[in-house]
């Protein structure tokens, strides 16, 4: 381990502050974050010292180490190496001079450094601990004194050489070291340095083992010495008096006043007790412990921790009065860690991530889809893994990615089985997305190597997969769970019903009707080349013509205008995602979005803290709207939105049966999938012999899907007349850009019958 100093900095790291990254420029259309929800995992903090105020780290690094007290007062600390504490008393060890500041009462002074001396991480209130190495290049100590002490320099006598040692804990008393030689020099052990005195003392080993206790921690009275499960007691102001307690599974051990307080890792009981060092039952303190246990100046243990029945974090300190009592206090308040953001999926302006805590939680926020840009606080739904519902957070699954398929739904694909070298089973699981939703799960067929979810879209979703070694695309209808299996292709674009596929080696793409398996259009991108990848969003399409990404460029259809990107889609590096007239383009750790309304790419967006990781992971687009979302580093959301108009409403998908029987259950179902969401909607029948029209249905904001079940009655609920109709579905789009949606289909109605006293409608 080598010296002290060394040993510190390699226990805490380097002290110098990493910088934050730097704070985005406000997105034009809007930017809304949200906050993470308090989780119960410990903050990401590690407690260096303690005092009246403490010494913590961020373990991100993401923001300075501070030296913290519970008034609010917050103060970085600039030390390179290491530090040397003493309560609130710092110094960094790293300079020449060793600068000691009171942080508590802004005292300062300084110590002289001296020829071949180096500072260690211990002091007392009148002497500083440095080292020297001797001819032999053993180490030797010394005690030099501070301000108030005449003795500047009193070497450190008794036990034998070091060959390297390490300060485990200190004191205004004395230290404990722990020292490694050869085994001729006396092998591993640990001794005790007395201030007073200037002198260090053995102390004992474990009987019958030439090596030393795995655990040694410094009390205000005690020195408590672990070998597995059973720990000595040595009196700090005479050795020869010990105490011997049996512990279960101890993992963190530290003596206050005549307790030895410990942490178990037996069992699921990880709380903190303390136990009598004359024996006795144990008193339960403290509920979890993260980090190391560290002797105050008041002789007390303090470690992040939380109390008995809380999930709160904090510092806490034990200690006892002056009868000897245990009391636990809560020593500085400690902001609550947020819960872990896995991913994320964004779709006709309802957005959903995966949260992970003590269980994985799937929460959806609604996102406004007219006027300024808002979100919810508060979550719109939610689910919670457990055992009544042990597939929740699959729909959000991070494995094998997931998405919003546009009409309320979440799915996710993820493997039965850790290991799929040799081919496995995969599921797709299918959620909707409001609380407590129905699931639902699909077997994907065969024993796949890899299954990679690529887009949703209503009721199909797009998978790669691959079989045997060789990569094939499906798609999978989630309403049947029936798997359409396509020949080995490269590339594809799902919109609605529609799959795109390159057709010919000139850049031109065909759309085939899932519905029926007909080719039904046709468009020229005007690339030149086979599309290497392909991403179709109704009007919009984004391809390359290489894995590295050349050519790349957007494609609209009405303008016939090709759009040429200004980034490199490189594979892994990068990962680039379509909306409706915009590119999210992650790269190289950055996420920029780029807006193609105008006719050309203009970067309108650049985020560098984000938690990259590619779509649905870092971040995700809003195929049916102008907006995406993505999450920072700080497990906030980021919600965007795009300047510009957006496409007309369509309608992208239909479900509407040729004869509609009024007296079935299940054959009067339709269904319209839109391509973004409806402010409000009517349907309408017209009888073409007669030319009336009837409103049999209406209905408010829809988000992706119009679906209802008409049983041959108007609105009044008067039956309408058995025969041939035309139904004309008339939608008002949420976002007011663009007119009016129509829709129309022909339907005969059968099994109607009028009530009695009641006409029936023509």
């Amino acid at each position: 381990m080598g010296a002290t100093a060394l040993a510190l900095a390699t226990s805490i790291g380097a002290l110098v502050a990493a910088p934050t990254a730097a704070t985005a420029t406000p997105a034009p259309g809007g930017e809304v974050v949200l906050a993470a929800e308090p989780g119960a995992f410990p903050p990401e903090l590690i407690l260096l010292t303690a005092g009246k105020g403490m010494v913590l780290k961020d373990r991100r690094n993401r923001e300075p180490i501070s030296w913290r007290h519970p008034d609010g007062r917050k103060t970085p600390l600039d030390c390179g190496g290491g530090v040397a504490a003493l309560g609130d008393e710092i110094a960094c060890t790293s300079a020449s001079d060793l600068k000691i500041r009171n942080f508590d009462t802004g005292a300062a002074e300084s110590v002289p450094a001296r020829a071949n001396l180096t500072w260690t991480n211990a002091m007392s209130p009148t002497q500083v601990l440095a080292y020297e190495k001797d001819a032999n290049s053993r180490y030797v100590l010394h005690l030099l004194g501070r301000a108030n002490e005449p003795r500047k320099d009193v070497p450190v006598t008794g036990a034998g050489p070091m060959g390297s040692f390490a300060v485990l804990a200190s004191d205004a008393r004395g230290a404990l070291l722990e020292y490694w030689n050869t085994a001729e020099e006396g092998g591993h052990g640990h001794r005790y340095l007395d201030y007073a005195t200037a002198t260090l003392r053995e102390l004992p080993r474990p009987s019958g083992v030439d090596s030393a206790y795995n655990k040694a921690s410094l009390g205000s009275k005690w020195i408590a010495m672990v070998q597995f499960d059973d720990a000595v007691m040595v009196s700090r102001t005479d050795p020869s008096v010990t105490r011997t307690l049996s512990l279960p599974g101890p993992d963190r051990v530290m003596p206050v006043g005549d307790w030895l307080i410990a942490d178990t890792t037996r069992g699921w009981d990880d709380s903190v007790s303390a136990y009598p060092v004359d024996g006795g039952t144990p008193r339960p303190l403290l509920g979890k412990l993260d980090g190391p246990l560290l002797l105050g100046p008041d002789g007390g243990a303090y470690g992040l921790s939380t109390t008995i029945g809380s999930g709160r974090w904090g510092v806490h300190g034990i200690s006892t009065d002056a009868q000897g009592t245990l009391r636990v206090q809560e020593a500085l308040a400690l902001t609550p860690r947020p819960s872990d953001r896995k991913s994320i999926a964004f779709a006709q302006g309802d957005l959903s991530a995966l949260h992970l805590d003590q269980t994985e939680s799937v929460l959806g926020y609604r996102v406004s889809v007219k006027g300024p840009l808002s979100v919810a606080p508060a979550p719109f739904w939610r689910c919670d893994t457990s055992r009544e519902d042990p597939s929740c957070q699959h729909a959000a699954s991070t494995r094998s990615g997931n998405a919003a398929t546009g009409d309320g739904r979440v799915v996710g694909v993820t493997a039965d089985s850790t290991s799929c070298t040799q081919g496995c089973a995969y599921t797709a699981y299918i959620r909707d997305a409001r609380t407590g939703g129905a699931h639902r799960t699909v077997k994907l067929p065969g024993a796949l190597q890899s299954a990679t979810m690529l887009s949703a879209s209503g009721r199909h979703v797009l998978i790669r997969v691959q079989e045997n070694g060789t990569e094939r695309l499906m798609v999978l209808d989630i309403d049947s769970g029936k798997p359409l299996d396509i020949k080995p292709a490269s590339t594809a674009g799902l919109w609605g019903s529609l799959l795109w596929q390159p057709e010919g080696d000139k850049g031109v793409v065909a759309a085939t009707d899932l519905r029926t398996g007909q080719v039904t259009r046709r468009v020229d991108l005007g690339s030149g080349c086979r599309p290497y990848e392909l991403q179709a969003n109704g009007d919009w399409f984004y391809s390359t013509c290489s894995a590295e990404g050349a050519a790349a460029a957007a494609y609209h259809v009405p303008t016939r205008k090709r759009i040429p990107v200004p980034f490199i889609a490189e594979k892994p590096h990068g990962a680039v995602e379509l909306g409706d007239g915009y590119l999210a383009h992650e790269g190289y750790g950055r996420l920029d979005v780029y807006n193609l309304r105008s006719g050309t790419a203009v970067k309108e967006h650049r985020v560098d803290d984000f938690a990259a990781g590619g779509p649905s992971v870092g971040f995700a687009v809003d195929r049916f709207g102008g907006r995406l979302a993505y999450l920072g580093q700080d497990e906030t959301v980021h919600v965007v939105a795009v300047t510009g108009a957006g496409s007309p409403l369509a309608v992208i998908d239909q479900s509407v049966p040729g004869t509609l029987d009024s007296k079935s259950t299940t054959g009067r179902q339709a269904r319209w999938w839109l391509s973004k969401p409806a402010a409000s909607w009517k349907l309408l029948v017209r009888n073409p012999t007669s030319g009336i029209s009837t409103v049999v249905r209406t209905g408010g904001e829809t988000r992706g899907v119009i679906d209802l079940t008409w049983d041959g009655k108007d609105q009044a609920g008067r039956t309408v007349a058995n025969g041939p109709y035309e139904w004309t579905l008339l939608v008002s789009p949420a976002d007011g850009q663009g007119g009016p949606l129509t829709a129309t289909c022909s339907i005969t109605l059968k099994g109607a019958t009028s009530q009695a006293g009641r006409p029936t409608r023509p």
